[in-house]
């Protein structure tokens, strides 16, 4: 597990913690409908619905040698030993040194000209060296099919490569829940976005329009 995924593991739980020792009633497997919300009378809602991996739909993105990157560690053990990471943002360059660590022969597939733009500004430097050595780097190619062989790319000039891999993490981004938003908009006197689901971002966004949502009530 590298030091960010671990830091998100720590606060979760230490928030939890926090709810808890607090008196705040936790609902596991629950879902929040309008319906249930409008039968609880709320005078305000705090909307953190997340958001969704992204899945591009191209020819066996669904296979079985595919692993999305957020079930990495439900589905662990179907990754192999030659791992295609598709998506260089911060999730997929984070993957792909977890599984370069782990023994793992790693290539990072990514569409853009550099790697993990949406990381830190000071975590960004320590990251791309950390992949260096790690992991190959294939950049300006977007993925149009995953085989069992690896993903077939294209490039600029539209010619198509084999990025060899016999599984591919699926690390191509998230977006947000926007259907969950727009179901609970009006169950409340005041009701809030915060984090994903109103914009794509970090936790650290997250955590912060919480804050301000809780004290603006």
């Amino acid at each position: 597990m590298t030091c960010s995924m671990y830091r998100q593991v720590h606060t979760r739980e230490a928030f939890a913690k926090q709810c808890r020792e607090a008196g705040v009633e936790i609902r596991l497997n629950t879902k929040a409908t309008k319906e249930l919300v409008e039968k609880e009378n709320p005078d305000a809602v705090i909307i953190a619905a997340g958001s969704r991996p992204l899945v591009l739909p191209v020819p066996g993105i669904h296979g079985e040698n595919v692993t999305i990157v957020n079930h990495y560690y439900l589905e662990k053990e179907k990754v192999g030993d030659e791992v295609v990471v598709l998506g260089g943002g911060l999730a997929g360059c984070e993957a792909a040194i977890h599984l370069a660590q782990e023994g793992k022969k790693v290539t990072i597939v990514e569409m853009r000209e550099e790697l993990a733009p949406d990381a830190n500004v000071r975590h960004r430097p320590l990251l791309l060296k950390q992949i260096d050595g790690l992991a190959e780097v294939r950049t300006g190619l977007k993925g149009m099919e995953v085989t069992t062989e690896g993903v077939i790319c294209e490039d600029r000039e539209k010619q198509r490569h084999l990025v060899k891999g016999k599984s591919v993490i699926c690390a191509l981004g998230q977006r947000a829940r926007t259907d969950v938003v727009e179901a609970l908009q009006d169950t409340a006197p005041y009701v809030v976005s915060i984090g994903d689901c109103a914009k794509v971002s970090t936790i650290t966004n997250a955590v912060y329009q919480g804050f301000h949502a809780a004290l603006d009530i």
